[in-house]
């Protein structure tokens, strides 16, 4: 954990030096306060944020293929009268402490009943393995993608 709050602060300092820190004016150099910036990612409550990497990932009892399978059998069954040709869903998904999907946002627009029905079936699926890192569990955010028919 200890190292990802590492590497975050070095991204975020050689972004802020990179980009905006040294802002140049004629003879002037104005330089961004960025210890502001960083008291205010500390102060964060930890429960509210979502890890895309973690030491192990949130995973689906069983696997992606059960995933998958609990997905097409669930949603096809409310929106199979929708699928016309191949398509590919994708949603960002949020997976709590308890395993629970807490947020369900579909990055694809293709399909409106389709998607609407992978929420559903997502929303009401079985609870997860949650993500953890150095034996604490996380909330953590992924992309999922799902391939009909």
């Amino acid at each position: 954990m200890k190292i990802l709050f590492v590497l975050f602060m070095v991204t975020i300092l050689a972004i802020f030096f990179t980009n905006s820190a040294f802002s140049q004016r004629g003879d002037t150099i104005t330089i961004i306060d960025v210890k502001s910036i960083m008291e205010s990612y500390q102060n964060k409550n930890p429960d509210t944020i979502a890890y895309m990497v973690t030491e192990y990932p949130a995973v689906f009892i069983g696997g992606k293929d059960s995933l998958d399978s609990y997905i097409k059998r669930v949603s096809l069954r409310n929106a199979a009268r929708f699928i016309k040709s191949k398509t590919k869903i994708l949603c960002w998904v949020i997976i709590e402490k308890n395993g629970c999907i807490s947020e369900v946002e579909m990055i694809t627009h293709n399909n409106p009943e389709l998607e609407n029905s992978i929420k559903y079936a997502l929303y009401s699926s079985p609870r997860w393995i949650p993500a953890t890192q150095d034996g604490r569990k996380l909330r953590y955010k992924t992309i999922l993608a799902f391939n009909f028919p």
